[in-house]
């Protein structure tokens, strides 16, 4: 009964104008994306070197005058000549030496001398001549990588990256809470509007919400996937973004560590079906408490506004830092840990919590239909309350 029941309720779908819609947009979101993003061409490693060999050559002048007077600036000093000569020795790598390996070897003898100055206390720098730590070690974890797998480096090598992450970035977060909510908005109460058509099928609650949950899900990430396939034939045609060598970094076990963009995309898309299992299941407690599409809607989106209000009030509550986790990109990249000021909040971590967060929620809809039992009267038949 359950595969025929689920079959009823993919019928349902099929037949619902809002799901399509959502099909459309989900379809469409990248390939429109990276149409805008075209326009939005980003800087080579050579510009970006380029740029960063000014910059290092001001801090040397700007410091120039004062590295006589105090021992620590003399030394900074001394460490901002070797810079400049190292990313001077990367410009000419990248492009008319073309040779790999020196670049990122310079890269990686320049990264620890920018650490050195972060040991010194960075004297006499202001602080838009001193590159963030975090800049530094991800940098770092990046050349390693390259360096450990022996991969091409050219001058747009990063290209394709630059497009995906933006453009998951941009659907990451609270533009897909808001279509899981619109999509979740109706999975009970069609049912309430049309008692007659389902009621006193041979199928349990639990049994029926799961197949719900499981087809608008599935539903959901087929069509986000395949939306960014087409966004990424496109990048890969007309953009000339289809170099997946290059890795992506992210976020792990309180450091930044380089991955293949293979296993990042299998870590967002991962992310994105447990947040859809979380969003559909809330999405049930929500018709089962409100019986109202936009109730379900407002009050979703006022559960996951929650945290921001109160760390834009100074509050800070672990029992709502889960609330965050629905945006993988941000845990990914380590922008939640950093926000939290949790070391211990990546990949793993976030899911392992969005986990028990659906479990939390199905403990919730037993037992309020439970209840539901309970409130019936005496003498009325027992039938099923959703």
């Amino acid at each position: 009964m359950f595969w025929r029941y689920s079959l009823y309720e993919t019928k349902l779908l099929l037949h619902n104008r809002k799901n399509w819609f959502i099909a459309a947009f989900l379809l469409l979101f990248f390939l429109v994306f990276f149409i805008y993003y075209s326009q939005d061409e980003p800087m080579t490693l050579r510009e970006q070197k380029r740029i960063e060999s000014e910059e290092t050559f001001a801090a040397f002048e700007y410091i120039d005058e004062q590295r006589e007077d105090v021992p620590e600036i003399a030394e900074v000093y001394n460490i901002l000549t070797k810079q400049s000569e190292l990313v001077q020795l990367q410009v000419y790598y990248i492009g008319m030496g073309n040779d790999s390996e020196q670049y990122i070897e310079s890269g990686l003898q320049l990264n620890e001398l920018k650490l050195k100055i972060h040991e010194l206390g960075n004297k006499g720098l202001p602080d838009h001549f001193i590159t963030p730590k975090e800049e530094i070690l991800k940098d770092t974890a990046l050349l390693n990588y390259i360096k450990d797998n022996e991969l091409p480096l050219e001058e747009d090598s990063f290209k394709t990256n630059y497009y995906v992450e933006n453009a998951l970035e941009a659907m990451s977060g609270i533009l897909f809470l808001v279509i899981l909510l619109i999509s979740g908005s109706e999975l009970l109460v069609y049912e309430q509007r049309h008692a007659s058509v389902v009621k006193g099928l041979p199928i349990s609650f639990l049994k029926k919400i799961t197949s719900k949950v499981a087809i608008y899900s599935i539903q959901l990430n087929v069509f986000l996937l395949g939306g960014f396939v087409i966004g990424i034939l496109y990048a890969a045609m007309k953009l000339l973004a289809g170099d997946f060598s290059f890795p992506v970094l992210i976020y792990e076990n309180g450091e930044y560590i380089a991955v293949s963009t293979t296993k990042y995309l299998l870590y967002i898309f991962t992310g994105f079906a447990v947040v859809s299992l979380l969003i559909m299941f809330l999405s049930i407690l929500l018709n089962m408490l409100f019986k109202n599409a936009y109730a379900n809607i407002l009050v979703g989106l006022g559960i996951f506004a929650i945290p921001q209000v109160m760390m834009a009030a100074g509050i800070k509550s672990i029992m709502i830092e889960p609330l965050l986790f629905i945006d993988i990109v941000g845990v990914l990249s380590g922008d939640i840990a950093i926000t939290l000021g949790n070391n211990a909040v990546d990949f793993s971590y976030a899911v392992l919590m969005l986990l028990l967060l659906i479990a939390i929620v199905i403990g919730s809809i037993y037992i309020i239909h439970m209840l539901s039992y309970r409130k019936k009267p005496k003498d009325e038949p027992i039938a099923k309350a959703y």
